[in-house]
């Protein structure tokens, strides 16, 4: 997933501000700091200690508490411009930074399509010139590295972006970094900067003796999420009740992808479900038995959830198919209706008794 929406989409997500907070303050000249993700619950220090860094912060003044702006957030700092992120990595798959804008109701957006540019090379896969198709009837493909300037030449998904690859804050205001290492269902490493002017040289004017310096106060975004609840309703499959950990989200279903391909499997609409390594995309097909993988079906706490909107390519029987999906826990979430259209299996809502049904036996008809 190079996108974390539909190219083209604008979608904002909203922030509402906090109340002002001391934060600790660094050396005036600034720090560089690093940021490491895919920190869940339960793992113990020495799980994390194995977690690798995943991008640097540069010219870093203050820091402040992450968690309490977000609990999906791995760092939140002050910087001075110009302030530097750098992948530490040997590559990532995501690698956007997003300039917060305030609204009038005095909460922040941003709008997915306008990242900030990357500069340094990435790693993309192309046709091969052969024409030579693999065992799925796709065609096989061969890596190229490229400056990351050149990817508007290449009509490519999930380019590979290289360690030591950059993207610049010059500009004072406030940042959200999001970086993925794999795929981007599987999590991510998240940063929120505010950048404050310049680091040059300022004079400072004298103070008496007697003055205690200031303290230093900065104020912080609140959470930015989007909550998915679990769903209410029942949900018959071809006619059979089934528990599913499921979500609604701005009045839709959500679904785990595996979940559906198992419940359907043996079925005239079941479909396999398949992870592409090489060029980091899933690959669906139709009219074949799904394969079981491990913790298909597993049942939820029953607890709302922070859900963080997201695409990735998919492609269904060797053609891209658009599906709206978000990561929640660190797990695909796909819109019900998207996938029931995209195999043809019919969707119906019983109003009186709050049922989903879902019937291989009938055709998607859209609401």
């Amino acid at each position: 997933m190079r996108r974390l929406c539909q190219k083209g989409m604008a979608v904002f997500l909203v922030i509402s501000m906090l109340l002002l907070m001391n934060t600790a303050v660094f050396a005036e000249s600034g720090k560089t700091v690093n940021v490491k993700g895919y920190i869940w619950e339960g793992m113990t220090e020495e799980d994390i200690a194995q977690i690798p860094n995943h991008f640097s912060v540069s010219n870093v003044i203050d820091t402040l508490d992450a968690k309490s702006i977000d609990e999906d957030l791995d760092g939140a700092f002050v910087a001075q411009s110009p302030s530097i992120i750098k992948i530490l990595v040997e590559h990532g798959v995501v690698f956007d930074v997003y300039k917060l804008t305030p609204k009038e109701d005095g909460s922040w957006a941003f709008t997915y399509g306008q990242e900030l540019p990357v500069s340094g090379q990435a790693k993309i896969w192309i046709p091969n010139p052969s024409g030579d198709l693999d065992d799925h009837g796709h065609p096989k493909y061969e890596e190229k590295i490229i400056d990351v300037s050149e990817l508007g030449n290449y009509k490519v998904h999930l380019p590979w972006y290289l360690q030591g690859c950059t993207v610049t804050l010059t500009e004072p205001g406030e940042y959200l970094v999001v970086f993925r290492a794999e795929e981007a269902a599987a999590g991510a490493a998240m940063a929120f900067i505010r950048v404050e002017g310049t680091n040059a040289p300022v004079e400072e004017p004298v103070k008496e003796p007697t003055q205690e310096p200031a303290k230093k106060t900065v104020q912080e975004p609140a959470q930015f999420k989007v909550t998915a609840s679990p769903t209410a309703s029942k949900v018959l499959v071809n006619g059979e009740e089934t528990s599913f950990d499921a979500y609604n989200i701005d009045g839709s279903n959500y679904f785990k992808l595996r979940d559906l391909a198992k419940v359907v499997s043996g079925t005239e609409k079941q479909f396999e479900v398949e992870w592409d390594g090489e060029m980091k995309a899933i690959n669906l097909i139709s009219n074949t038995a799904y394969t079981v993988v491990g913790g298909e079906m597993e049942k939820g706490d029953g607890q709302a959830k922070i859900a963080t909107l997201n695409s990735s390519k998919i492609y269904k029987d060797g053609e891209e198919v658009q599906l709206t999906a978000y990561t929640i826990n660190g797990n695909n979430y796909f819109k019900l209706r998207d996938l029931a259209q995209a195999f043809d299996i019919g969707v119906t809502w019983d109003n009186s008794t709050k049922t989903i049904g879902i019937d291989t036996s009938i055709e998607y008809t859209a609401e």
